[in-house]
């Protein structure tokens, strides 16, 4: 139960990612940050995920995904997971050079994929074995993919499509935005874009709000399986400008 728990962790945390502006010039839209999130299936937490992204000043950029489980979760698994992401940002797109994915528990589970831009093809290697496959001029990888369509809703697109290298196969993922609401919290409430995803011909397998006011950072993720909701909700923000608490209510 547990490591299905720090599971659903990291498919929440598929869907963070970083601040964008609206208006602002191509250059500016992506910019440095570390966030933190709770997860809960239903009343019950599961554990934490941090979100940082590093930016250089050659265009090349670190994007990475830290997910923990809790103490109760802890007593019967570790299940700690590190997911980076390495590329540049080049004329507002994101191109990946490198994907790693480390499960801390369960080191079978671990792989990375790397891109040969020239060759158009992406390998993934995984318990020693190394296997290629050809890929599109814009195919993202599993993180990567999260700044992508950040900018692409900043820019006011309301549907958008990525080929995207993921447990390795390349598939297609969807976004659309389907809605606008507010989310509530102690002390604000935040204009948000509703976006669903889905997989290939599937059905949308989750739902996030992008607050306009955190410049579409997205503050809430839902998935519902097998009768149960898991709801990650956005605890903190840190910018270069400094830390900001958000309490979003559920």
């Amino acid at each position: 139960m547990a490591r299905h728990a720090a599971f659903q962790i990291r498919l929440l945390g598929v869907f963070l990612s970083c601040f964008i502006s609206l208006n602002a010039a191509a250059e500016d839209l992506l910019k440095p940050f570390s966030a933190e999130f709770t997860v809960h299936r239903n009343i019950l937490p599961l554990g934490r995920l941090t979100l940082s992204l590093e930016l250089k000043p050659d265009g090349s950029y670190i994007y990475t995904a830290h997910s923990q489980p809790s103490l109760l979760a802890n007593l019967f698994s570790r299940n700690e997971v590190i997911e980076e992401s390495r590329g540049r940002y080049l004329e507002g797109r994101v191109v990946p050079h490198r994907y790693t994915y480390q499960d801390k528990d369960q080191q079978s589970e671990n792989n990375e994929v790397s891109f040969d831009w020239q060759s158009a093809h992406a390998a993934t290697t995984s318990q020693g074995v190394t296997w290629s496959q050809p890929i599109g001029d814009a195919t993202q990888d599993k993180l990567s993919q999260q700044l992508q369509v950040r900018l692409h809703l900043a820019q006011g697109n309301q549907q958008v499509s990525y080929q995207v290298a993921d447990g390795g196969k390349v598939k297609t993922y969807h976004f659309q935005v389907v809605g606008e609401e507010t989310v509530a919290s102690s002390n604000h409430s935040y204009h948000c874009l509703r976006v669903e995803r889905s997989k290939g011909d599937g059905a949308s397998d989750y739902t996030i709000w992008f607050a306009r006011e955190l410049d579409y950072l997205p503050i809430k993720i839902e998935r519902s399986q097998s009768g149960k909701l898991y709801r990650m909700m956005l605890d903190e923000l840190h910018s270069p400008e400094g830390a900001v608490a958000v309490e979003t209510s559920s």
